[in-house]
């Protein structure tokens, strides 16, 4: 592995969660955890790396709101890490060579963030972690896809580390998601810890 790759490597695990909505809006529905569509996997490389861009930086928009509203303070990491893993995706993108404009936030993802803005307590953290797991099942997507593609060999390093981190952060989400709900269902009882992430 040569200078140009190595950091394009080890930022590669953090461009994970970002990526997810973009496929949702590009395919319609999500599709199965590690079968990239046909469709998806025949894109041109650069179209790829140009939605993985834009889901992560949509991820990257939505875990802020969750690092600044989220109260279960475990939820408050998940989101906190996921800002930094998605700063680091889109630097580790920048070394490979794509220097995207920023990107557009309209349409479905402007309306999600404005429902994740609107929500409070554990509703918002029931959305918040709802639009993770989603997000991060688009991701595993769009990294396989990457993975049986024709592009370039610093995008498959990003998606072939990152591919096994959204699977480690989908257990988490999952985790989360049972604390939320059991939390609300059951009178407002504190959520067990959580380990964070693994590093």
């Amino acid at each position: 592995m040569n200078r140009r790759t190595i950091p394009l490597a080890l930022a590669g695990a953090a461009l994970l969660p970002v990526l997810a909505p973009g496929l949702a809006q590009a395919q319609g529905n999500s599709p199965s955890a590690n079968v990239p569509p046909e469709n998806l996997a025949a894109a041109p490389p650069e179209r790829l790396a140009r939605m993985l861009f834009e889901a992560g930086s949509f991820s990257h928009a939505t875990a802020r709101i969750g690092g600044e509203k989220a109260t279960n303070p475990e939820v408050k990491r998940f989101a906190q890490f996921e800002v930094q893993e998605q700063e680091g995706v889109a630097q580790a993108m920048k070394l490979a060579g794509h220097d995207f404009p920023m990107a557009s936030l309209g349409n479905e993802r402007g309306k999600m963030i404005e429902a994740l803005n609107a929500a409070s307590g554990a509703e918002f953290e029931r959305m918040f972690l709802e639009v993770q797991e989603r997000g991060h099942q688009e991701l595993l997507s769009l990294t396989s896809a990457i993975m049986e593609g024709r592009g370039p060999v610093p995008d498959k390093i990003m998606a072939t580390l990152s591919n096994n981190s959204i699977k480690e952060h989908l257990i988490l989400i999952g985790t989360l998601r049972g604390q939320t709900v059991q939390t609300t269902q059951g009178g407002g009882n504190p959520p067990s810890a959580v380990p964070p992430p693994a590093r």
